[in-house]
Formats: C-alpha cells, structure tokens, sequence
C-alpha cells in the first residue's frame, strides 16, 4: 500500500481505536477504584498518522495495523512505585495479555531513559457481548504504568528530543545520568517515606488501643490531632475537610493536647444536651450522636475566653457557649 491508502484505512480505523482508548480508560479506573489503588490520571491518546507512518518506513512493516501494536496507548499515572505492581497485577488478570515489559530491566548500569511497565494487550473476549466493547476484540493497546516522576522524565526526556544516551552530545550525558538517577532515588525515597507514616500510624494506633488512653505529650500533627478525635469519638467519622480546618485553627492557637483533652473532659458529661442546641441550630445533621468539631469547638470556646472574644462567632453559637459556661466552669478550671 502506498501512503494515501495506508492513510485512507488510518482514517477508518481510527474512530475504533478511539472507542477502544475510552472505553479501556473508563475500565482501569474502575477497577482501580475497586482496589482502592490511588492514581493521578489514566488517559489515552491515538497515535498521529504522520508518527505512525514514520514507523512504517523506519520498521520496513508489511502489515503496519496489525504489527505496529501502539495505535492505542493508554497511560496510567500513580503516586508510588509500589503500586505498579499491584496495577500490573490488576492488568494481567482483567486483559488478554500479548507482550509485557518492565524498561527498567533494559537499562544497563550507565545508560538513562525512562522507566515504566508496558503492557500490549487486547479486551477478553467476553467484553464483546457489551455493546460498547463490540467489534474491539481484535484491536490491540499498549498500556504504560508509571509514577509521577517517571511520567516526569519520560516529558522532559521527549522534549529534549533524544531517542537514547547515544544520541546526546557528550558534554551534557553527565548531566543527564545525574538527573535520571536523582528522580529514581527520589521515587525510592517517596516510598520509603510513605512506609514511615504508614508505619507511624499504626503504631499510633497500636499504643492508643492497647493503653485505652492517649498520651497527651506528644507532638500536635494532623496524625496525632486524628487519633485524638478517633478516641474522644470512636463512633464518629469526621470528614477530612473538618479535621483539616480545625487542625489549622488550634496549631495556629498554640493549643496543645493537654488543654484540648482536659476541655473537652470538662464539656462531656454535658455533650449530649449540648447537642440536641446546636442540632436545633443546625450545626450538625440529625443522624450523627456526637460531632466531634462542634462539641470540641465550644469546649475551647468556654475554656479560653480570649478566642472566644477574637474570633467572630455566629449569635446561636455565642448564645450557646454563654447558656452553658456558667454552668461547666463552676468551680471549674480546665487544668484542674
């Protein structure tokens, strides 16, 4: 075939391949969203006629559309290199698995380029009886896994135009092998650093659960300020947009966990009719028992008077602290 009828059937074919992009990308993400496998983006594209035809001449293909296997290229971009795997894993049981390949295991001791898991692959048969996968099952895509940094490097590395080390002029290859190892020593620190929280967590937990207690020297983070709501609250999720919002208010006021547990200690006995007030204001949804936010809130409010004239309240929520501080502070001092 000559270049107007390669491009004729280019043309026809390309709104299948659009079909099997979409429909590819709309898969992965719900089956990563099953597996609750966090990513940043999944997307396709179709490969440019031009590009495509380049590698016709440069490959000598006799049967370009079924020997160019990358028409269709999905990418999926994660957070961490541990997940690849598990996405790898995923992609192996889910799709008709033609080629896999990790380009890491390509590279040699000094050479650079970008590394990622490349999956040519063709939907399982049985997609078909779905109107939308119909017709698809002969079609193939390449689908890469790669981390945010590897993303990042492969962008780059593409803009600078270099298909290999072999290609650059020698006095920027140095540069280049320094940066390409320092994003993968950046990838490996990401996940170490992921495993330490993780690990500072449980722990965390861990202590809480086997001491019933929480141990009110240590440091005020967004972790520990969690964990000290999950005790005070174990029935109660808080919505990360709350905690957020509050963790800032209270690290900015210098509060420590002393002054909030001992404040809050203070309000308990009285939460529950504290909350059928600030439920008859609507501060908090009828099917919750306890909010966690609202009753902290107005603890700090009669325990320290400066915020509680700073800041600019509502009139309901002011009414409220003033209806019930006489009644918890009598004789009371939050550090007693």
């Amino acid at each position: 075939m000559n270049r107007s009828e390669i491009g004729n059937q280019f043309q026809k074919s390309k709104p299948e391949y659009d079909r099997l992009g979409s429909n590819l990308v709309q898969a992965l993400k719900t089956f990563l969203n099953e597996k609750d496998i966090p990513y940043l983006d999944v997307y396709y594209r179709i490969k440019k006629f031009d590009s495509f035809y380049e590698k016709i001449e440069r490959k000598k293909y006799k049967n370009p559309f079924d020997e160019i296997e990358d028409i269709c290229g999905i990418r999926v971009i994660c957070y961490y290199a541990s997940d690849i795997e598990k996405i790898s894993e995923l992609i192996t049981k889910e799709f008709k698995i033609l080629q896999e390949e990790d380009k890491a295991d390509l590279l040699g001791l000094k050479e650079f380029a970008y590394r990622s898991r490349h999956f040519i692959l063709r939907i399982n048969k049985k997609w078909t009886s779905a109107p939308n996968y119909r017709n698809l099952e002969n079609l193939k895509a390449e689908v890469q896994v790669r981390t945010i940094l590897m993303h990042a490097w492969a962008e780059i590395e593409h803009k600078l135009n270099y298909k290999s080390d072999s290609q650059v002029p020698d006095k920027f290859q140095r540069k280049l092998f320094r940066l390409s190892a320092k994003f993968e020593e950046a990838d490996e620190q990401f996940e170490e650093l992921k495993a330490g929280i993780e690990t500072y967590k449980s722990k965390l937990k861990e202590k809480i659960e086997s001491t019933n207690s929480f141990n009110t020297k240590q440091d005020f983070n967004i972790d520990t300020y969690r964990a000290f709501i999950n005790f005070h609250f174990p029935k109660h999720e808080i919505e990360t947009f709350r905690l957020n919002h509050t963790f800032e208010l209270y690290n900015d006021a210098n509060y420590d966990f002393d002054f909030l547990q001992n404040s809050l200690e203070k309000v308990k006995p009285y939460s529950d009719e504290i909350l059928k007030d600030l439920l008859e204001n609507g501060y908090c949804d009828e099917d919750k028992s306890i909010s966690p936010t609202e009753i902290l809130g107005i603890a700090l409010d009669i325990f320290d008077e400066e915020r509680f004239n700073r800041i600019d309240k509502l009139k309901s929520w002011t009414d409220i602290v003033n209806k019930w501080k006489p009644k918890i502070t009598a004789g009371n001092n939050v550090y007693n």
